[in-house]
C-alpha cells in the first residue's frame, strides 16, 4: 500500500528565489541602481525633447505675432541652430549637475589614433548609407498604406551662398556635436558600465525614438548602433561627432545639389549611387582592415570599468526589461511616439 503514496514536495518558503542570499541582494541593488539611472535619463532626453519643441513654438509665435516670416530660409536656419544648442546646453548642464556626472567622462578621450578614427569613420559611413537607402525605402512605401510623413518633406530651394552655409551649418555641425554629446556621451556613457552592447542598443532606441517620424527613427536607430560601436571601439565620442558631421553634411551637399542646381535627374542619381558604393566599398574595406589589424575591436566586455563588478549580476534580459519599463522612459517613449503618429497622418 505504501508503494501507492508519493512522498510530498520539500517545502520551499522562497519559491521566488531567497531574497537573503548576497547574490540576489546584489541583483536587487543593481536594478534599482539601473533604475535610477534610467529614469534619469528619461528625464534627461524627455526634457531635451520638450525644450526644442516648446522653445520652437514660442518663437514661431512670436515671430507671427511681429509680423516675421518664419519661411525665410536665413531666419529658420538661424533659428535650428540656436534651438538645437539650447536643448542640448540646458537639459545637458542640468543632467550634469544632479547626476555628478562630468563632462569629461561624456567625452571620453580627446584624442584617437589615426588609424584607428579613419577606418572606423568609413566603416561607419558605409554603414551609414546602407541605414539611410533602408529609410527612404521605407519613405516609399509607405504612402501604399495612405500615410505620409510630413516631417520628413524639405522644401529649401534657391538658397544663395550665405543660406546655403547656414543650412549645412545647421544639420551638419551643431546636430553633431549636440546629439553626440547628448546620446553618446551622457545617454550610452552612463550605461556602459552595463555593458557596451546594452548601451548601444538602449541609447539606439532613443536616439531613434526622439526623431519624431518613421522613416527618420529607423535611420536614426540603425545609425545609432553604428555610432554607439566606434564610440565603444575608441572609447571617445570623436568618431561618432566625425561620422555624424560627414553623414549630414553629404546630405547636405546633396539636397543643395537636386534642389539649387539645373543638374539633369539621371546625373543625379549616377552620382548619388556612385557615392553611396564608394563609401559603403571604403566601409567593407576598412572592416576588413579593422579585423586583420586588431580583432579585440570587435569584442566588447559586458563591463567596462573594474569599479562596476558588481554589473554583470543582471542578464541582458534584466537589463533592458529594467531600462525599457522605467517610468520615465516609458512616458518619453510614449510621447515620442504621439509625436510620430501625429506626423504619419497629417498632411
Amino acid at each position: 500500500m505504501n508503494n501507492y503514496i508519493q512522498n510530498p514536495a520539500p517545502y520551499n518558503p522562497y519559491p521566488g528565489g531567497n531574497p537573503y542570499n548576497p547574490l540576489n541582494l546584489i541583483r536587487q541593488n543593481e536594478r534599482k541602481k539601473l533604475r535610477k539611472t534610467s529614469n534619469g535619463l528619461g528625464l534627461y532626453v524627455l526634457f531635451y525633447f520638450l525644450t526644442m519643441q516648446i522653445s520652437a513654438t514660442i518663437i514661431v509665435i512670436a515671430f507671427r505675432i511681429g509680423g516675421i516670416d518664419v519661411q525665410n530660409p536665413t531666419l529658420e536656419f538661424t533659428m535650428d541652430i540656436f534651438l538645437s544648442i539650447l536643448s542640448a546646453l540646458i537639459p545637458g548642464l542640468i543632467y550634469l549637475s544632479a547626476s555628478g556626472y562630468r563632462v569629461s567622462d561624456s567625452f571620453g578621450k580627446s584624442h584617437v589614433k589615426a588609424t584607428l578614427l579613419i577606418p572606423l569613420v568609413l566603416m561607419g559611413m558605409g554603414f551609414s548609407m546602407l541605414a539611410n537607402n533602408a529609410a527612404e525605402l521605407f519613405d516609399q512605401n509607405i504612402s501604399i498604406f495612405g500615410l505620409e510623413n510630413s516631417a520628413s518633406l524639405m522644401n529649401e530651394q534657391n538658397l544663395n551662398a550665405f543660406q546655403m552655409f547656414l543650412y549645412a551649418f545647421a544639420v551638419s555641425v551643431i546636430p553633431a556635436l549636440a546629439e553626440e554629446f547628448g546620446f553618446r556621451g551622457i545617454v550610452m556613457g552612463r550605461l556602459r558600465k552595463y555593458g557596451d552592447c546594452f548601451a548601444i542598443i538602449a541609447s539606439a532606441v532613443m536616439f531613434g525614438s526622439i526623431h519624431g517620424n518613421t522613416t527618420q527613427m529607423i535611420f536614426a536607430f540603425l545609425l545609432g548602433l553604428i555610432l554607439g560601436f566606434v564610440d565603444c571601439a575608441a572609447d571617445s565620442i570623436v568618431p561618432s561627432v566625425v561620422i555624424h558631421f560627414a553623414n549630414n553634411f553629404y546630405a547636405v551637399v546633396m539636397d543643395i545639389l537636386q534642389k539649387n542646381t539645373n543638374i539633369e535627374q539621371s546625373t543625379f542619381m549616377l552620382i548619388s549611387i556612385g557615392s553611396t558604393a564608394l563609401f559603403c566599398l571604403a566601409g567593407i574595406l576598412s572592416f576588413i582592415y579593422l579585423a586583420i589589424t586588431d580583432k579585440s575591436i570587435f569584442k566588447f566586455s559586458s563591463i567596462v570599468k573594474s569599479e562596476y563588478e558588481c554589473s554583470d549580476s543582471l542578464t541582458y534580459k534584466e537589463k533592458f526589461k529594467t531600462f525599457f519599463t522605467s517610468p520615465v522612459v516609458i512616458i518619453s517613449l510614449v510621447l515620442f511616439l504621439t509625436s510620430m503618429i501625429f506626423y504619419l497622418i497629417i498632411e
